[in-house]
């Protein structure tokens, strides 16, 4: 894939986390496509989700859920309840980063359906606050190493 592709489709988002809580994190700099305030979770699943397809791929070691406020405005807001979420998946090539997911949200019959855009969790304090590097159109299986090699070099930088 094109670098000069992966750049102009490449955002980083930092979420915070909040005091006294374990895994609410609110949106604190960045692109702000996202829900303002997520609940990420360590090492286990917020909800329950079936064993097949990508979820075989990969270990989980966690999720993303969050949803938009009536004030938000996002291009991932667009059916009710609007839900925005994702499995977290391990990359043992890349221990480094937390994992990464692809955007779920809310379609016409209330259902999560996947965008195609791929997220890349990082944690640079221990848990305090997470990067989200976000990558439109690169949520395809093929693409994923390639944006994670495309993150690691953004954080050298």
């Amino acid at each position: 894939m094109n670098e000069e592709f992966i750049r102009a489709n490449f955002q980083v988002a930092t979420y915070t986390l909040k005091e006294g809580t374990k895994g609410s994190y609110y949106w604190s700099e960045g692109f702000s496509e996202l829900p303002n305030r997520l609940s990420i979770s360590k090492d286990n699943e917020l909800t329950k989700v079936s064993r097949k397809g990508r979820n075989l791929l990969h270990p989980i070691v966690g999720q993303m859920i969050g949803s938009f406020t009536q004030k938000e405005v996002s291009r991932y807001k667009e059916y009710k309840p609007y839900v925005c979420r994702t499995q977290i998946w391990k990359v043992e090539e890349y221990p480094l980063f937390i994992g990464y997911g692809t955007i779920g949200v809310t379609n016409q019959e209330g259902k999560v359906e996947d965008t195609g855009d791929l997220l890349i969790f990082y944690t640079p304090d221990n848990w305090i606050s997470i990067k989200i590097f976000h990558f439109i159109g690169m949520g395809n299986p093929d693409n994923l190493l390639e944006a994670m090699e495309y993150a690691n070099n953004h954080l050298r930088e």
